[in-house]
């Protein structure tokens, strides 16, 4: 019996509504995406096919996850990729190959060895392809039993199609243990429906109900329309007419599931085992299972009695079951031997190469004692499936390769090899627990590997000490000199966050016994050691090592040592001095797809633009590697503190302190004192602008006082000349005066024309009688800092020179910070110049923003990259958006700068700011 037609769904007007707008907007080239979430047989299905049937004109393209095919790699993206086959086949390798292997279109080679978001990337390029022919409506159910990286790649594209013409509609079992994160989508909960609807649909399976009984199975079902739908059926014609006793009271999931195994029961011998063959089947291809069938000696027309009964629906060669409760029913009311005979059958009948990884995995499910040939099959169905960056499913493999091993050795190599895929995966507390039982049985190389991976799940999660611990036990566990100082650096990063001195000279003492055999080696021992000499309060040391780090990436291509050596410099010589390698990082993780490293170079690039005054750009870096680490699920914090800065220069104080805010409840799970420090530097910072000296001295004090277990060298010599500041303003000079005596020693050990001219700004603001040599001393190096800094300089002169009456020249001054602080939108600092500008007998020209600063943060990443030269699909490969989409923010772009062309932008560049800085 088929499903109601959508037109007959009973009720459910808001959930139509949303869905009709939904598609309205996709019609008109608006994408959007809706999660539908609730409980099993609430009808969210009906809700696809009401989608499907009122998409009119649109390609709907449809994919169902079925629990035992959740770990097999890529098999949710069949049904959207194969109607779609013969574009995908056409588009350059480029945008195509790596999907096409996966998803079995084409060979997989070394060439197309995929980051599984690469795969994610190339789906979304498809899906906009195949929209500009006509809107697309994406149908995904049971999204919680797709396989890892369908649905990782699925969800990605849905966050990406915002201005397409697709619309995706996904199914979600709520309350279901298998974690499918939605974050970033509208949700919409469907619940159970009102009684006047119910009761309607309960009618039309039992239309002679005695009202005693209407009323018990109204309570029964609470709403829930395959409930509704199916109770009638499942009882006796006495039962409905109230002559004999309807069941006891049971939740409703096993309930629904009860009155399936009572159906199921009622069917013959033969067609209960084709049944269980079905449902064991991952395929849904008829064929398939009748050739099963008839290898357990059934009748070919054994599956007709469970198609009569409504239990399954076939249709082009393909078996569905009538919902995924019956799949569920069938195989879990099986006997142990019935359902490994199924699994037997169906390996039997899976041959060729194509099938070797169903073929396996059924002969898995139907082994029951130790079996090495199956341990060995699933090892290389476990590799074949990281080739394709399944990882989930690899782990999935190998943990039941591991579990049929008879052999100790092996046994341990598969679940440290599992911990790993599941590490890579994403799946952070498998991956811990599946490393912690393979531990102690261990050793030699394979314990340092275990040991390393445990402690950078750990670093990763937040418990920065546990992690150092664990990774020093693994490089000093470890052979391979490489291999160790990976492991070292590592440790250092966890050390070095904490801000643990004593733990960093450990590990330099380590690094030091290491002969290092490459450029890579080299430079992670220099970082090592440089940054144990930092926090050990030896600054030129550090700042020779931190040099030498930043040498040993010479020329290199390789990303993550350029994002070591971008740190290297700007630590050795102030934020910003990094910048060239930052940017070439981010280059090639771009280029090369290495999307899971992506937040981590642009959190080093946005920074480095920080330091150089590229705010809008910073804070658009920022965004990006936000929002990326938030789809990986990897660390924010760095993010959330450089938007948190950029806000605080701009004078968006209340969003600055609620993003630092952010950091620090972040930080009391992982005790990380630099990146607590970053946003109190930040929140202090934000403070001082919005004229409170005090709650400004309050936060940046607990990162200025050196020595204190909080201290971190980077963040609080650089926030000094900030805290100096404050201290002035909240007539604590005394301790301004000590404080900038610990600056000005940090600057003459580490010097730099930027340090010097902070230090000469810091002795202005507390010398009087020589203040007028400081501020000028500080203006003469003034060219070494950025637009913000300048800015200050200028405006604390100026304040200086007009209340000495000294109006003339304070003019200069004061004229030149409200033209600085207004091209870097500092608004309310722009307008203190002002203020001061007017007491000093002159009206400052009001400044309209420039056509620049009404670009948000994408559109203008999107317009500097046009002005490098790129085109729109090079720059939706770089951003991981559809070309649609950029064209989408291009088109605003030109309307927000009057312009005609990508040529005028390109050849001219982007218009300055208003009011330039220099």
């Amino acid at each position: 019996m088929p499903r109601p037609m959508p037109s007959a769904l009973v009720g459910r007007d808001r959930e139509r509504a949303e869905i009709d707008e939904l598609l309205t907007r996709a019609a008109a080239g608006e994408g959007g995406a809706l999660v539908l979430r609730g409980e099993p047989g609430i009808g969210k299905t009906a809700l696809l096919d009401y989608a499907a049937i009122r998409a009119a004109g649109a390609l709907v393209l449809r994919t169902t996850g079925v629990e035992r095919e959740s770990t097999l790699a890529f098999s949710g993206l069949y049904g959207l990729v194969t109607p779609l086959a013969d574009m995908l086949l056409a588009m350059p390798p480029a945008r195509s190959a790596t999907l096409a292997a996966v998803t079995g279109l084409s060979e997989t080679s070394e060439a197309t060895v995929p980051d599984r978001f690469r795969v994610a990337t190339q789906l979304m390029m498809l899906l906009a392809s195949a929209a500009e022919r006509r809107p697309l409506l994406i149908l995904v159910d049971d999204a919680q039993w797709l396989d890892r990286p369908s649905s990782d790649a699925v969800l990605f594209a849905a966050r990406r199609l915002q201005a397409e013409a697709v619309a995706v509609l996904i199914a979600v079992r709520d309350g279901d243990p298998v974690d499918f994160p939605t974050s970033g989508l509208d949700e919409l909960l469907v619940e159970g429906l009102p009684e006047p609807e119910a009761d309607a649909l309960l009618a039309r399976g039992g239309r002679d109900l005695a009202p005693a009984v209407r009323t018990r199975l109204l309570a029964e079902a609470c709403g829930n329309p395959l409930a509704l739908l199916e109770i009638p059926g499942s009882l006796s014609r006495e039962q409905l007419r109230g002559d004999a006793p309807l069941p006891e009271t049971i939740p409703l999931s096993p309930r629904i599931r009860r009155m399936f195994h009572d159906r199921i029961g009622r069917l013959p011998e033969a067609t209960r085992t084709a049944l269980v063959l079905a449902a064991a089947d991952n395929t849904g291809d008829a064929s398939v299972v009748l050739r099963a069938a008839a290898a357990l000696g059934l009748p070919g027309d054994s599956l007709d009695a469970a198609e009569n009964a409504a239990l399954i629906q076939t249709h082009g060669g393909g078996i569905a079951f009538r919902h995924p409760l019956v799949r569920a029913a069938v195989y879990d009311g099986a006997t142990l031997s019935r359902r490994r005979a199924a699994h037997t059958a169906l390996a039997r009948v899976l041959p060729g190469e194509e099938n070797a990884d169903r073929r396996v995995w059924h002969q898995a499910l139907a082994a029951i004692e130790h079996d090495e040939g199956i341990a060995t099959a699933l090892e290389e169905s476990a590799r074949r499936a990281t080739r394709r960056a399944a990882h989930a499913p690899a782990a999935a493999a190998l943990l039941r390769s591991a579990g049929l091993s008879t052999d100790g050795g092996r046994r341990t190599r598969r679940l440290t090899a599992a911990a790993e895929a599941l590490w890579a995966a994403g799946q952070t507390d498998p991956a811990r627990s599946t490393a912690a039982r393979a531990l102690p049985l261990a050793e030699g190389e394979q314990a340092a590997r275990l040991l390393r991976l445990s402690g950078v799940i750990e670093a990763r999660a937040g418990h920065l000490r546990n992690a150092y611990d664990q990774l020093l036990e693994a490089a000093e566990a470890g052979e391979d000199p490489s291999d160790t100082l990976e492991t070292l650096i590592e440790a250092a990063g966890a050390a070095f966050f904490l801000g643990d001195a004593g733990r960093l000279a450990v590990l330099a003492g380590h690094t030091a016994a290491i002969v290092p055999g490459t450029a890579r080696d080299r430079l992670i021992a220099y970082l090592v050691r440089g940054h144990a000499k930092l926090l050990a309060g030896a600054y030129e040391e550090a700042r020779d090592l931190l040099d030498g780090a930043a040498e040993q990436a010479g020329k290199a291509d390789d990303p993550r040592a350029l994002i070591w050596a971008a740190r290297a410099k700007s630590v050795a010589h102030g934020t910003g001095a990094g910048l060239e390698h930052a940017d070439r990082a981010v280059r090639l993780t771009r280029r090369r797809g290495l999307i899971s490293l992506l937040p981590l170079a642009l959190a080093q690039q946005s920074a480095d633009l920080i330091g150089v005054g590229a705010y809008d750009l910073a804070y658009a870096t920022a965004e990006e590697g936000e929002r990326l680490a938030t789809e990986l699920g990897q660390g924010r914090a760095t993010h959330l503190n450089h938007k948190a800065m950029v806000e605080a220069v701009h004078g968006r104080y209340d969003e600055a302190r609620a993003h630092a805010e952010e950091v620090l409840l972040l930080t009391q799970r992982n005790g990380s004192a630099y990146h607590a420090a970053l946003a109190r530097w930040a929140i202090g910072i934000a403070e001082l602008g919005a004229g409170r000296p005090a709650q400004a001295v309050e936060r940046l004090l607990t990162v200025t006082a050196v020595g204190s277990p909080g201290f971190n060298p980077v963040v609080g010599f650089a926030a000094m000349p900030d805290a100096v500041e404050a201290l002035v303003r909240a007539g604590r000079s005394d301790e301004a005066v000590s404080l900038t005596h610990t600056f000005a020693v940090w600057a003459e050990a580490a010097p730099t024309d930027a340090r010097r001219a902070l230090l000469a700004r810091c002795r202005a603001m507390l010398d009087d009688r020589s203040a007028q040599s400081h501020h000028e001393h500080a203006l003469e190096l003034v060219t070494a800092l950025p637009p913000w800094e300048r800015a200050r300089c200028e405006l604390l002169y100026g304040e200086w020179l007009r209340r000495r009456r000294r109006g003339r020249q304070a003019r200069t001054h004061l004229r030149t910070a409200h033209e600085l602080f207004t091209g870097i939108g500092a608004t309310p600092l722009a307008e203190r110049a002002a203020a001061e500008l007017r007491a000093a007998g002159e009206t400052a020209v009001r400044s309209e923003p420039g056509a620049v600063d009404r670009l948000t943060p994408q559109e203008l990443q999107i317009a500097t990259l046009v002005a490098q030269g790129l085109t729109n699909p090079e720059i939706a490969d770089q951003l991981f958006l559809s070309p649609r989409t950029i064209d989408y923010h291009l088109h605003k772009v030109f309307t927000k700068l009057q312009l005609t062309s990508r040529t005028q932008l390109i050849r001219n560049g982007l218009p300055q700011p208003a009011n330039p800085f220099s």
